[in-house]
């Protein structure tokens, strides 16, 4: 099960994911311009969620919101694996 705290850190490593390819070493492209932007709206929903869960508590969480943050938390894992390669 998932705590705020897990859920912040997962905000923050897309947060990171985000500042890292804004890089102004580094001009985005198109694509990553848009993959920017959606990386932002999923921000914008995890703050939406971090506001949720402190509300109403963390039994908002059910199996599909947990498989979702699993699923980010392996796309960030992954993205500061190839990041830390280059």
């Amino acid at each position: 099960m998932y705590s705020y705290d897990d859920i912040e850190k997962i905000k923050a490593g897309l947060e990171w994911i985000v500042h890292q390819a804004s890089a102004p070493h580094h001009p985005p492209s198109r694509h990553d311009q848009l993959m920017i932007s959606k990386l932002k709206d999923l921000i914008k929903t995890y703050e939406v969620l971090l506001e949720t869960v402190s509300q109403f508590g963390i039994s908002v969480i059910d199996s599909e919101v947990a498989e979702g943050l699993s699923i980010t938390e392996k796309f960030i894992t992954k993205v500061k694996r190839n990041t830390g390669s280059m």
